[in-house]
Protein backbone atom coordinates (compact mmCIF):
# COMPACT_ATOMS: atom_id res chain seq x y z
CA UNK A 1 0.00 0.00 0.00
CA UNK A 2 1.45 2.96 -1.26
CA UNK A 3 0.84 6.65 0.55
CA UNK A 4 0.84 9.89 -0.67
CA UNK A 5 -0.27 13.80 -0.38
CA UNK A 6 -3.34 15.19 -2.82
CA UNK A 7 -3.15 19.46 -2.61
CA UNK A 8 -6.47 20.22 -3.75
CA UNK A 9 -6.62 24.09 -5.42
CA UNK A 10 -9.25 26.24 -7.02
CA UNK A 11 -10.79 29.61 -6.98
CA UNK A 12 -11.31 29.92 -2.91
CA UNK A 13 -14.75 32.37 -3.70
CA UNK A 14 -17.32 32.41 -0.17
CA UNK A 15 -14.55 29.69 1.42
CA UNK A 16 -15.22 27.01 -0.64
CA UNK A 17 -11.94 24.95 0.06
CA UNK A 18 -13.07 24.93 3.85
CA UNK A 19 -16.50 23.81 2.80
CA UNK A 20 -14.42 21.05 1.26
CA UNK A 21 -12.16 20.68 3.76
CA UNK A 22 -15.22 20.00 5.82
CA UNK A 23 -17.00 17.74 3.74
CA UNK A 24 -14.07 15.61 3.17
CA UNK A 25 -13.16 15.24 6.96
CA UNK A 26 -17.29 13.75 6.97
CA UNK A 27 -15.64 10.72 5.86
CA UNK A 28 -14.26 8.13 8.13
CA UNK A 29 -11.60 7.17 5.96
CA UNK A 30 -10.04 10.79 5.77
CA UNK A 31 -10.80 11.81 9.19
CA UNK A 32 -7.30 13.39 10.96
CA UNK A 33 -5.83 13.68 7.05
CA UNK A 34 -7.38 16.53 6.41
CA UNK A 35 -5.26 20.08 6.18
CA UNK A 36 -6.84 23.70 5.47
CA UNK A 37 -3.45 25.85 4.27
CA UNK A 38 -3.64 27.31 1.08
CA UNK A 39 -5.04 24.63 -0.42
CA UNK A 40 -6.88 21.26 0.97
CA UNK A 41 -4.37 18.84 1.72
CA UNK A 42 -5.04 15.43 2.17
CA UNK A 43 -3.14 12.43 3.29
CA UNK A 44 -4.09 9.04 1.13
CA UNK A 45 -3.31 5.78 0.38
CA UNK A 46 -4.10 3.00 -2.42
CA UNK A 47 -6.64 1.96 -0.55
CA UNK A 48 -8.56 5.29 0.85
CA UNK A 49 -8.00 7.12 -2.83
CA UNK A 50 -11.43 5.51 -3.35
CA UNK A 51 -13.38 6.95 -0.72
CA UNK A 52 -11.30 10.38 -1.80
CA UNK A 53 -11.98 10.65 -5.36
CA UNK A 54 -15.85 9.95 -5.40
CA UNK A 55 -16.32 12.69 -1.88
CA UNK A 56 -14.65 15.21 -4.07
CA UNK A 57 -16.83 14.32 -6.84
CA UNK A 58 -19.72 13.95 -5.47
CA UNK A 59 -18.72 18.20 -3.27
CA UNK A 60 -18.06 18.91 -6.55
CA UNK A 61 -21.70 17.90 -8.24
CA UNK A 62 -23.18 19.06 -5.09
CA UNK A 63 -21.92 22.47 -4.07
CA UNK A 64 -20.58 23.76 -7.20
CA UNK A 65 -20.29 23.98 -11.04
CA UNK A 66 -16.71 25.00 -10.67
CA UNK A 67 -13.26 23.31 -11.50
CA UNK A 68 -10.28 22.15 -9.07
CA UNK A 69 -6.76 21.22 -9.96
CA UNK A 70 -5.36 18.11 -7.81
CA UNK A 71 -1.44 17.73 -7.13
CA UNK A 72 -0.64 14.47 -6.03
CA UNK A 73 2.71 13.43 -4.75
CA UNK A 74 3.67 10.31 -3.77
CA UNK A 75 6.18 9.33 -0.71
CA UNK A 76 9.42 9.00 -1.49
CA UNK A 77 9.10 10.23 -5.12
CA UNK A 78 9.76 13.61 -6.71
CA UNK A 79 7.40 13.20 -9.83
CA UNK A 80 4.12 14.50 -9.24
CA UNK A 81 0.58 13.85 -11.08
CA UNK A 82 -1.64 16.73 -12.14
CA UNK A 83 -4.98 16.67 -12.43
CA UNK A 84 -8.19 19.05 -12.88
CA UNK A 85 -11.47 17.82 -12.05
CA UNK A 86 -15.08 19.38 -12.48
CA UNK A 87 -18.57 18.47 -11.27
CA UNK A 88 -18.81 16.12 -14.93
CA UNK A 89 -15.43 14.62 -13.94
CA UNK A 90 -15.44 10.99 -13.54
CA UNK A 91 -14.71 9.54 -10.72
CA UNK A 92 -13.81 5.94 -11.49
CA UNK A 93 -11.26 7.83 -13.94
CA UNK A 94 -10.40 10.21 -11.70
CA UNK A 95 -9.58 7.22 -8.96
CA UNK A 96 -7.84 5.32 -11.46
CA UNK A 97 -5.26 7.86 -12.14
CA UNK A 98 -4.51 8.28 -8.55
CA UNK A 99 -4.46 4.81 -7.78
CA UNK A 100 -1.86 4.03 -10.80
CA UNK A 101 0.35 7.29 -10.06
CA UNK A 102 0.45 6.01 -5.89
CA UNK A 103 0.81 2.06 -6.90
CA UNK A 104 3.44 3.05 -9.58
CA UNK A 105 7.09 1.75 -8.48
Amino acid sequence: MTAGIVAITGPDSEGELRELAAWLRGEDELRGRVQLFDAVVVGVTSNSAGVFCRSLIAWLRRCREGRVSLKVKRSGAAEELELDCGPASDAEQVLGAVRGFLDKA
